[in-house]
């Protein structure tokens, strides 16, 4: 934020990572006090015109101050199940924006609308040509993208790697392994046969060419996350989803599922996460292209790349500062 010029403040209150802990859950509750007296003086004097804010825990005592203060809430929930304190929240606010149209079954029927995931612009401006160039990837050549989120997936990364020598002498792989894992990869990499050597393109992680990864893709494998689900969608890329098995609520299968009920994706359970399904999957959906074709259309229907503009409209509304 700092870097963007945006100016930055931290709550006092800790991110409730373990929501399953009652430890956790306690030694944050009792600093609820001292990030609400923070929250409170810091909107009365920002005096903002609306506050914008994706829920969870972390944001009962900033939304507490701006409904005191009177400052009209903007709710964004991103899963196909909202969480117990986004629900809460979503009785507090003006207006609820959802990235699944399952989630409006949960929250007020009049304030919930269907907006998608704000997406980066820098994801949006990759072409498939533009994509395959940066990675060096062949223009008629198979490819699937393979990420495990901001952080890798150990569980992914292992079936994976234990899978390539089968998946790549029908495509080219790109693999965004987290910091963790990209030394092992790296060192798979070495150790295949030369001629599957070029056909496995190994990044630790990426930022801004993530875009270039997703657009140059003809399948994508990875978690079931918001925006994991819908980056791919706005560049009409189809998707293999392996759901966080230990997410909160289990709304990453939520959020599957909803993908695969739209046409755009087929699901990978974590529990059945292994080098011999994910040799089916994959070179089941590579070999049958006009299942992969009704996928990639059905994911260019489903996708909402101009989410952040449709948020930011109702945002300016809502906050009267047009």
């Amino acid at each position: 934020m700092p870097a963007a010029g945006i100016p930055f403040h931290a709550t006092p209150l800790p991110s409730l990572r373990d929501p399953e802990s009652r430890f956790a859950f306690v030694s944050a509750a009792a600093r609820l006090p001292i990030a609400f007296v923070d929250a409170f003086v810091r909107t009365a004097i920002f005096r903002p015109d609306v506050l914008c804010t994706s829920g969870g825990f972390i944001a009962i005592p900033i939304a507490l101050a701006a409904r005191l203060l009177r400052v009209p809430i903007y709710l964004w929930e991103g899963n196909a199940i909202p969480g117990r304190t986004n629900r809460m929240l979503a009785g507090w606010s003006r207006r609820v924006g959802v990235s699944f149209d399952q989630a409006r079954r949960w929250l007020p029927a009049r304030r919930a609308v269907l907006t998608g995931t704000p997406i980066r612009s820098s994801i949006l401006r990759w072409t498939r040509a533009d994509g395959r160039r940066a990675f060096d990837i062949p223009a008629s050549a198979a490819l699937v993208t393979i990420t495990g989120g901001s952080q890798g997936s150990e569980k992914i990364n292992d079936a994976i790697l234990s899978a390539l020598a089968r998946i790549l002498p029908k495509t080219h792989v790109l693999h965004v392994t987290g910091e963790a894992s990209f030394a092992r990869a790296e060192a798979k990499r070495t150790a295949l046969p030369a001629e599957l050597r070029p056909r496995y393109v190994v990044r630790a992680r990426l930022g801004d060419d993530m875009g270039a990864a997703l657009a140059a893709a003809d399948l994508v494998v990875g978690r079931a996350g918001a925006s994991s689900i819908a980056e791919p969608l706005a560049l009409g890329v189809p998707l293999v989803l392996i759901p966080l098995g230990v997410a909160m609520d289990a709304h990453q299968d939520a959020n599957a599922r909803s993908a695969v009920e739209a046409g755009a994706a087929t699901r990978l359970p974590e529990s059945e996460l292994d080098d011999g399904r994910v040799v089916a999957v994959v070179t089941g959906l590579l070999q049958d292209a006009p299942r992969l074709e009704r996928m990639s259309a059905a994911a260019r229907a489903a996708g909402q790349p101009d989410a952040a503009r449709a948020i930011a409209t109702d945002l300016v509304q809502i906050g009267g500062c047009a």
